[in-house]
């Protein structure tokens, strides 16, 4: 006999709890002495992990581009807080965050111990800081992964994305992969659960986390390509209109479309499409 919602939550949560509590003493304490290898196998384990107590199946469409790829920027859609982890559950990556996620009770800790670089959003010149940190993370061969829309959409549509650490992309010459994130049931349907908007809490959004079932996280790799030749304004537009067009794809019922995960080329700026969908209300939570 199934659980009722209420006793699924309790038993989601306590095993959440325990995995979080695991997590931080490894982090406090084990990580410092662990080589990056290391640390990239727990991170993976861990968001894998983490999706399993959540009740959560982890789709992958496209080629992954391996579990922390150096010199790699993922630019990727935003709807969840539970974003960073599933990405994590494929390919591990530094993520920049909003500074408050800092703050946020044992996650924004969790955070700290997993090379997150922060950036403080109101304040238009650290987004040179971080530009800065993203050329020397790239350039050591590490992997960082970028919401280009600043905040949290619903997953029903695109935000305009921002060009602002798109810089160190150029910078960097980094390899630049799209991904295009959507939480649907098992039947491939949109399902809006996981979206972290409005004034929701991060405990509401994670109380209803714990009651969903049959909840998927589809992660879809779209074609990589250098970031050679492009500057930052017409790569954000390149890059927006290609997850923009994996979300028509995907979400019209038409399916996927092959072209999206083939090779891209170099992009032209004549032809990046300029029909992008309109910007939504601004009541969104960034993260």
């Amino acid at each position: 006999m199934p659980l009722t919602r209420t006793a699924l939550r309790i038993c989601r949560l306590s095993r959440f709890a325990l995995h979080l509590t695991r997590a931080l003493y490894v982090g406090a304490l084990r990580f410092p002495h662990m080589s990056q290898a290391e640390r990239i196998d727990y991170t993976h384990w861990w968001s894998s992990r983490l999706a399993k107590i959540l009740g959560i199946t982890v789709r992958v469409q496209g080629i992954a581009p391996g579990l922390y790829p150096p010199n790699h920027l993922l630019l990727s859609n935003h709807i969840s807080w539970l974003d960073i982890f599933m990405l994590n559950a494929v390919t591990v990556s530094r993520f920049v965050a909003k500074s408050e996620i800092r703050e946020w009770p044992l996650i924004g800790r969790l955070c700290c111990h997993t090379g997150t670089l922060f950036i403080e959003r109101e304040k238009k010149r650290d987004a040179h800081r971080v530009n800065n940190v993203m050329i020397e993370a790239l350039q050591s061969e590490h992997c960082v992964a970028v919401f280009p829309e600043g905040t949290t959409s619903d997953g029903s549509r695109i935000l305009p994305f921002r060009s602002s650490l798109m810089q160190a992309a150029l910078d960097s010459r980094a390899t630049i992969q799209p991904v295009y994130l959507r939480y649907t049931d098992a039947d491939g349907n949109y399902n809006p659960v996981p979206a972290y908007v409005d004034d929701m809490s991060i405990v509401s959004s994670l109380w209803q986390v714990l009651g969903a079932r049959g909840l998927h996280a589809e992660v879809n790799f779209l074609a990589p390509f250098p970031a050679d030749h492009a500057d930052r304004r017409h790569l954000t537009q390149f890059v927006e209109a290609r997850i923009v067009a994996a979300h028509r794809a995907l979400n019209d019922g038409d399916g996927p479309c092959e072209a999206l995960f083939a090779p891209a080329s170099q992009p032209d700026v004549q032809s990046v499409p300029t029909d992008l969908d309109e910007p939504l209300a601004p009541r969104q939570i960034a993260i």
